[in-house]
């Protein structure tokens, strides 16, 4: 029967309506339901991006934990052909130095060839390790060597004219990968060496060479596999180019209390951010009568969980472990529940005592990243619980609603179908009444005829 209406079949009555009525009333505590779910839903999501802000803070916080990240420093060299590379901590620094020689690869070509018939070529490296290579031609023999990744030499064809019948010849070229004196090797294709008549080593391997101080008592000589130098003073490494064999170069490396300060700052300013957000969502804003502006609350006033992280956080922030002040290096807690940063103070402090500034910071950050993992961690943080407890709060309410909205559907339909046999039992008493009517006149005409 489900579509077909009987509104005032025989009662007049709109039935429709009756039933909307009823089922409104008793649909009440569903809506209470479903607005209580959708108040939660903002919660989770509000609680959410709180949370990711948070583990954002973490990060960051983690990164900065060391005391070397609030020391950086810049390098420089008075040789374009030479790259002065400093980390974070690197102790200021000045190097002359004179670059006796670049790195280079080992590179040979055979004789020129007019084909590969099996041969056995054998590689034999600087540490005395063998290994065999071989193909049916040329071109099987350049793919075999290449694709062997432990072999440390690469493989390539160069055209060296043609015989007497115009066959294209090739000279075998062999290179190593890496540079430096443990990069070379010998090369014999069954026996003979490849380089040997006919053929030639156009390239020997040998490491990079530099004097450090060069001219005086401290004369120092540094080899290298490679072009790099690390860690020649702590924290400062240099990079040399075959152009720069013969220059005397000044590397040096500095405190840069100016990029120490920008670290510390992004810290700070995203502890105050982090503090802000949870104060817009915690607190009353009252209205203003003239202006007509209505009092506003915060999405989580009174929500002891979010209390909690904040004077969590801000706590970490400001109370160091021997209960001292941290205004000597300029930031300090303010009369609003924030960090008060004097950034002259700070870069100042900094650039006088970097060592022990970069370690109350380190510590501070250590101190946050500590409290904001806490609570953002992805399995145990203490936000991270109550966003599931939602959560599971919500399914349950779901659950709820959907069981509550089925029996209102049985029950609406319970209705029509009893409002439906009262209209069709009123149309037969309807019927009936007018059937008796009919024939009583037709009994009273006849005996009035009589």
């Amino acid at each position: 029967m489900a579509g077909i209406s009987f509104d005032g079949l025989a009662s007049g009555l709109n039935t429709t309506e009756l039933i909307g009525a009823l089922i409104s009333v008793e649909r009440v505590p569903v809506t209470l339901m479903e607005n209580k779910l959708a108040e939660n839903e903002a919660r989770i999501s509000g609680l959410r991006a709180l949370n990711a802000q948070i583990a954002s803070l973490a990060e960051l916080a983690q990164e900065y934990s060391n005391a070397a990240a609030f020391r950086p420093a810049t390098g420089t060299s008075t040789s374009q052909n030479v790259t002065v590379t400093v980390n974070d901590g690197a102790t200021p620094a000045s190097l002359n130095l004179r670059v006796d020689a670049a790195a280079s690869q080992q590179s040979g070509v055979s004789a020129p060839l007019s084909g590969w018939n099996g041969e056995t070529l054998t590689i034999t490296r600087a540490d005395g390790t063998t290994a065999d290579v071989t193909g049916d031609s040329l071109t099987s023999l350049v793919d075999a060597v290449n694709g062997d990744p432990e072999l440390g030499v690469d493989a390539t064809l160069v055209k060296a004219g043609a015989d007497a019948e115009g066959n294209t010849l090739y000279r075998l070229q062999l290179t190593s990968r890496d540079t430096g004196a443990e990069a070379a090797f010998t090369a014999t294709a069954s026996g003979t060496d490849l380089f040997g008549t006919g053929g030639a080593i156009t390239s020997t391997a040998a490491d990079a060479q530099i004097t450090l101080f060069p001219g005086t008592g401290a004369e120092q000589v540094v080899t290298s596999a490679t072009n790099d130098f690390t860690a020649l003073a702590t924290g400062v490494s240099v990079t040399v180019s075959a152009k720069a064999v013969g220059e005397t170069v000044t590397a040096t490396a500095a405190n840069d209390p100016t990029a120490a300060t920008e670290r510390a700052e992004k810290l700070l300013n995203q502890i105050n951010g982090l503090l802000n957000a949870i104060g817009s969502v915690t607190t009353v804003t009252p209205g203003s009568g003239s202006s007509g502006s209505t009092t506003s609350a915060g999405m989580f006033v009174g929500d002891s969980t979010v209390r909690s992280i904040n004077d969590k956080i801000f706590g970490a922030a400001v109370r160091t472990e021997d209960g001292t002040s941290q205004a000597w290096f300029g930031v300090q807690p303010d009369r609003f529940g924030r960090l008060e940063i004097d950034t002259a103070k700070l870069k100042q402090a900094l650039t006088e005592d970097p060592a022990a500034v970069g370690s109350a910071l380190a510590s501070l950050a250590g101190r946050v990243q500590e409290a904001a993992s806490s609570i953002s961690d992805k399995y145990d943080g203490i936000l991270t619980k109550s966003i599931e407890s939602r959560v599971t709060e919500n399914q349950r309410t779901q659950t709820s609603i959907d069981s509550a909205l089925r029996r209102l559907e049985i029950r609406e339909t319970t209705l029509r179908a009893q409002f439906t046999a009262m209209e069709v039992a009123l149309a037969k008493a309807d019927s009936l009444q007018s059937y008796l009517s009919g024939q009583i006149n037709t009994y009273n005409a006849a005996a009035n005829q009589k």
